[in-house]
């Protein structure tokens, strides 16, 4: 079959002193950007060269032609610019909300539906798999396992899960399981099942035991630190590693670099972010920034691979990308309920996209978010670091960027110079 490139879109560049060149094109709204790879880039060369190509759907790199149809950038022959495709994703990545309950009271928590007493409706699992074998293309399931506190209902997803790994190996599809946990609540039990199963741990710690005790308290008012750490150690012990969030507020900020000083002591994974909503300053932020920063290009000098260890909170540090996150394009966040949302934090406040039992195909329901990232300032236009950053999350920009503007330019400019040491 023969292929044309879409001369409704514009093939651009941009060039990056950490990715260099970045190729990519520019479809009818200027903040919808396809960052295309070396092997979609060298077809549209070939297209454009030829105006046309030919490929059959045995070729080799007929998956990547079958992408840049399914974004109307090659139009097929007998067809019009107005094609309609149906989406492809190699991957598909949810926050699948299993409970709202928590046992931990943090005063800054960005979930809106916490406490709710709703539960998880009981065919959840079993949905997801009909929608995953509809995605044409799909390779992997990323699946976050979040709440609320998801370890308080263990038993109702633990065989669910299992279920739904069976059923997706038996198509060729793998399910990646990520844990989004505080970490309060773990039993042997547990253990052996995110062993078994590969499950990787994500567990929050703000702090040092003061500074993390600020926020991150029981009901009753008792700090969870050392109950936190109690059960890493636990993990570890089973060669089980998790890695750790860092969410950075006014009131813990100048505790993070020791906590940060810990983490690499002890080789350990982490992110670290800025908290979103004003619990935090740009300046405030900054110092923090500057601090970690200067004990990773330390600790990088003494063999701390920085770039396989640290992710900086939403930019993108590792390969450019035209959104700060997946939300939209092939993420979402799935609601007790089984209504669609573009981020976990619209939970009840906010009108979901669509729903898993509403008939429409899962991938459709998620682009119906992607317009949120849209809406761009002419600074971020014109950014070297576009590509980057992206604007920050879109739900919480001003005046369409993000409220961490200048801080996240030099923490990009900081982090770019650790991973040249660090490949040196």
């Amino acid at each position: 079959m023969k292929y044309s490139y879409n001369l409704m879109f514009n093939v651009e560049y941009q060039k990056n002193k950490h990715f260099g060149d970045i190729c990519f094109v520019r479809k009818s709204h200027r903040d919808d950007l396809v960052i295309l790879d070396s092997e979609a880039e060298k077809i549209l060369r070939e297209v454009i060269l030829n105006d046309f190509i030919e490929r059959e759907p045995n070729a080799k790199d007929f998956n990547v032609v079958a992408r840049l149809v399914s974004e109307n950038i090659l139009i097929p022959s007998d067809s019009t610019p107005s094609i309609v495709t149906k989406p492809i994703a190699k991957h598909i990545n949810l926050w699948l909300q299993v409970t709202d309950d928590c046992n931990l009271a943090c005063d800054y928590c960005y979930i809106p539906s916490l406490n709710s007493r709703k539960t998880l409706r009981t065919d959840i699992f079993p949905l997801l798999f009909q929608h995953f074998k509809e995605i044409e293309g799909l390779e992997t399931v990323h699946l976050k396992l979040a709440g609320g506190e998801p370890l308080m209902v263990f038993s109702i997803w633990k065989e669910e899960v299992q279920e739904l790994r069976t059923h997706l190996a038996e198509i060729g599809i793998a399910l990646e399981l990520r844990l989004i946990s505080n970490l309060t609540h773990l039993t042997n039990e547990m253990i052996t099942f995110f062993k078994q199963h590969q499950v990787i741990v994500s567990v929050s710690v703000d702090g040092l035991v003061d500074s993390h005790d600020i926020h991150r308290k029981h009901k009753n008012g008792a700090g969870s630190f050392n109950t936190v750490m109690g059960n890493l150690k636990r993990l570890g012990e089973h060669d089980i590693f998790p890695s750790v969030m860092i969410t950075v507020t006014s009131d813990n900020y100048l505790g993070i670099p020791a906590l940060v000083e810990y983490l690499i002591a002890h080789d350990m994974t982490f992110r670290v972010s800025d908290a979103k909503g004003g619990y935090i300053t740009p300046a405030q932020f900054e110092q923090t920034m500057d601090a970690v920063n200067s004990l990773l290009d330390k600790a990088v000098n003494k063999g701390y691979p920085v770039s396989r260890r640290v992710i900086f909170s939403d930019l993108r540090t590792h390969e450019p990308s035209s959104t700060p996150c997946s939300m939209g394009n092939h993420a979402a966040a799935i609601y007790l309920d089984g209504s669609v949302f573009f981020c976990h934090t619209e939970f009840q406040k906010k009108e979901p996209l669509g729903y898993l039992s509403g008939g429409q195909n899962l991938l459709s329901i998620i682009r119906l978010g992607k317009q949120k990232h849209f809406g761009l300032s002419e600074d971020c236009q014109r950014c070297q670091y576009r590509l980057v950053c992206a604007g920050g999350c879109p739900l919480y920009r001003v005046n369409g960027k993000s409220a961490m503007c200048h801080v996240y330019k030099k923490v990009i400019s900081q982090v770019f110079d650790i991973y040249e040491k660090e490949y040196d």
